[in-house]
């Protein structure tokens, strides 16, 4: 019998209440075998999130299963092999904790939402025989174990002095008050197999402490809470005495998502607290923000969430190791305190999320850029984590489909992100609402609306990237009735205005009419449509379903034939006489970069968007929706050079101004902090939020120059388009100077490219690696019209050997090159 048949069969079980129990629920089963057995494999799931031991060892290194989905339409199940595991006796242990079902974060969106597992152990035994051994009211249950609560925002208690999980899997365990499990028969969504890659520690990135701090007492320095008085700073990692009325502080260097895992020694029940801040107080002042004396952690900003976590000591004479198991922590800074004295034996942090195969490697002449793209790159770790979140610290970390959709590219650019994609659009069909409208945040959460515009549309946005960047057809496929219904729901309840206006160009310093942001993304979505219908028509006809092509022809038609209506009618609504009404920032950037204008305005709008940015000083005015677009935009009007003089202005809006402050990640606000002024407002000021690393997609595609062909996507067709910082003297805004060279490197689907170049005094050079199996067309920027020749691998080549194109609004020299290493050097 096959496994998704025989999960219809399997009970799922909840623990019998136990009044005055302490703890999370237990399920317990001892099984005998009796024949050899050839493979045993483990079926688990559960509602909340489990970690399974069998004979004292804990199964698998994934952490936080079965990882987020919308529980009310499914669940997923992990399987792991377990044959080396097993012995004649044998015991199985499962430890189920909150997660995403019924913890804080659930928000309630899960009514009878009772903590619940379900699994099976398939024994294939040696003469062919199944055995199965499931979930149901056989098992043992009760409320206890070490961990006496956890959930994702509050933090994880520990108790040593509770007999460990690893101890509770034994057969000769004799624990007390188990009870039978109760049938759980809430849950009506199906049971799945996990897709893409899981959660788990990263010890590859996860970092070292830079700086420990111990201190005891406060300093009155005039302010409201005073400052630290350090009685010991270490560089790098503190161990040894920490008293009863000390606190140690670690630091990090760099905000991250993930736990301690410490070693320590100390008297029995002696509470070892533990709390998180990706911040420090800075003065002790309130006008400033702080919560604290200068130097203590800054907690402020995580609003309801605890973020804290306690363990208490057994009193080994040998030590005791703790991290924890259910819960996960968004910080830079741990503070560890006790309440009796302790020993630190050894700290450590793990870094945790999904793990991904990192593809894109970028570096530049300037190392505030290079700061800041290091930045986006920790922003997208420690984000994705079972679903991509907006911030990973607060009592929020929620599946934003804005920030998501927006910074998608990006992403996968660094790092593999196929599987992780497909995990998550299953849980965007199984989020959106019955109408079409698709939820605001995947999983769907009770709290958060949908339909709103450049939220919902990730539903059409995500699954386009992905196939573009891995010529990934297949996401199309599974997603192309979902987003049919999507685009339907458009169609028929609009009138043409497309999505809500919702949030609008989010935390943007000027305003845009938030419906005129809903039309242009209902045109671009329309736009999308057609190409990927496109994309299925000809997967169709090479596949010799001449009928299914021709039905996603007519479907292309409809889409291109959508846009051109959808682009009348907001021509009609916004340029009643000829002129935009709307001129922000963003409403010049969504209108160009989604084709909404007559040819003849458009290079008008060029015109005013490039005045509007200089006469703001050179500085952005765009929220989550103009940021993510806005170099990109200026790149295809070929105004390159006013997007470098936008990445490297280091004033309030923009990239480096939070690179100046500190920033090690990418912050929800562009002054999330400030060294003149402290801390923003507490309600909405993540630092840990990548929706505006969305630049470093531009880095990649434009300044460095690696995409791919339009009709060739997933780069067997490579376009090489390096564009270089050509700004003259008179272009540099104040204090500015160029970046002079750029090295870029991307592990593509189709093997790996490089795109490095240099501006010398009066030479431009530029070397690429174009893998096997592919071809690239390289487009070297004509600097001079005059020059004669260009060098090739040191040949000399006349340029009328090579039709000069217009890329991007610069003219170009087009080189068709074959698989290897090619250097180009023209002069200036």
């Amino acid at each position: 019998m096959k496994n998704k048949d025989f999960w219809s069969k399997v009970k799922w079980i909840s623990a019998a209440p136990t009044e005055g129990a302490e703890g999370i629920p237990l399920f317990r089963k001892k099984f005998t075998l009796d024949k050899k057995v050839a493979k045993a494999t483990l079926y688990a799931t559960s509602l909340g999130v489990y970690d399974a031991y069998i004979n004292s060892q804990r199964v698998g290194n994934d952490e936080m299963k079965p990882g987020w989905t919308d529980y009310n339409k499914r669940v997923l199940y992990y399987d792991y092999d377990i044959t080396d595991m097993l012995l004649e006796e044998n015991c199985i242990l499962f430890a189920v904790a909150s997660g995403w079902w019924h913890g804080r974060i659930s928000y309630g969106t899960y009514p009878d939402n009772d903590i619940a597992l379900a699994a099976y152990i398939e024994i294939e035994y040696a003469d062919a025989t199944i055995e199965r051994i499931a979930t149901d009211r056989t098992w043992q249950s009760k409320i206890g174990g070490p961990v006496v609560c956890a959930d994702i925002w509050d933090g994880e208690t520990y108790n040593a002095n509770v007999d460990s999980y690893a101890k509770m899997s034994t057969v000769a365990y004799r624990g007390t008050k188990w009870k039978k499990p109760v049938l759980f028969k809430h849950f009506h969504g199906i049971i799945t197999k996990h897709i893409g890659p899981t959660v788990r520690v990263r010890p590859q990135i996860s970092p070292d402490p830079v700086k420990s701090v111990l201190y005891s007492s406060i300093n009155d320095n005039g302010t409201d809470f005073g400052e630290i008085i350090e009685d010991k700073v270490v560089t790098g990692t503190y161990t040894g005495k920490i008293k009863a009325g000390t606190t140690l502080v670690v630091d990090m260097g760099q905000n991250m998502v993930g736990w301690q895992n410490v070693t320590i020694k100390g008297k029995k029940n002696t509470t070892v607290t533990f709390r998180y801040g990706e911040m420090l107080n800075d003065s002790g002042s309130k006008d400033r923000g702080n919560d604290g004396p200068k130097g203590s952690i800054y907690t402020a900003n995580y609003r309801s969430a605890k973020s804290i976590g306690k363990y208490v000591m057994s009193g080994s004479k040998d030590g005791e190791n703790y991290r924890p198991n259910f819960t996960f922590f968004g910080f830079r800074y741990v503070e560890i305190t006790a309440d009796k004295d302790i020993n630190l034996i050894s700290f450590k942090v793990e870094f945790v999320s999904t793990e991904m195969t990192e593809t894109g490697y970028v570096e530049t002449s300037n190392s505030d850029v290079n700061r800041l793209i290091s930045n986006v790159r920790w922003g997208q770790r420690c984000n994705y984590l079972s679903v991509p979140t907006d911030c990973p610290q607060r009592d929020e970390r929620l599946g934003w489909t804005g920030d998501t959709q927006i910074f998608v590219g990006t992403g996968a650019y660094n790092a593999d992100v196929r599987g992780f994609f497909h995990k998550w659009m299953q849980d965007v069909r199984d989020s959106q609402f019955d109408d079409g409208r698709y939820t605001d945040v995947v999983p769907r959460s009770r709290v958060v609306g949908q339909g709103n515009a450049a939220w919902g549309d990730a539903g059409i946005i995500v699954p386009y990237v992905i196939y573009r960047m891995y010529a990934d057809i297949d996401i199309i496929k599974e997603c192309y009735a979902s987003m049919t219904k999507y685009m339907n729901f458009l169609i028929k309840k609009t009138n043409m205005n497309g999505p809500n206006g919702g949030y609008g160009d989010w935390l943007a310093y000027e305003p845009t009419e938030t419906q005129y942001i809903g039309v242009a993304y209902y045109a671009y979505d329309a736009t999308l449509m057609s190409e990927m219908a496109e994309a299925l028509c000809n997967d169709a006809m090479q596949s010799g379903n001449d009928a299914l092509g021709e039905k996603y022809a007519r479907d292309a038609r409809k889409y291109r034939s959508l846009f051109k209506k959808v682009k009348k009618y907001f021509q009609g609504r916004y340029m009643p006489e000829g002129e935009l009404t709307q001129t922000s920032q963003t409403a010049y950037l969504l209108a160009l970069y989604f084709d909404l204008l007559p040819k003849s305005y458009a290079k008008k709008v060029k015109k005013l968007l490039l005045n509007k940015i200089k006469d703001n000083g050179y500085k952005l005015s765009t929220g989550f929706v103009g940021t993510g677009i806005i170099n990109k935009t200026l790149s295809e009007i070929g105004a390159t050079n006013m997007g470098y003089s936008l990445l490297l202005q280091t004033e309030n809006p923009s990239w480096l101004y939070s690179v100046y402050q500190g920033a090690t990640t990418i912050w929800e606000r562009w002054n999330s902090y400030t060294l003149d002024t402290g801390f923003g407002d507490v309600s909405m000021n993540s630092f840990n939020h990548y929706a505006y690393g969305s630049v470093l997609e531009w880095v990649y595609k434009y300044v460095a120059g690696i995409d791919t062909a339009k009709d060739e996507p997933g780069y067997k067709h490579i376009i090489l388009r390096p564009m270089p910082d050509t700004r003259t003297d008179a272009e540099l805004p104040d204090g500015q100077s160029r970046i002079t060279w750029v090295r870029a490197k991307y592990d593509s689907v189709a093997g790996t490219i490089e795109s490095s170049w240099y501006v010398g005094e009066d030479l431009f050079t530029y070397e690429a690696l174009v893998p096997e199996g592919t071809i690239a067309t390289v487009y070297i920027p004509v600097f001079d019209k005059n020059a004669k020749t260009i060098v090739i691998n040191e040949v000399i080549h006349p340029t009328d050997e090579y039709t000069v194109e217009e890329v991007s609004g610069v003219q170009c020299y087009a080189i068709n090159c074959a698989p290897g290493n090619y250097t180009f050097e023209i002069m200036m």
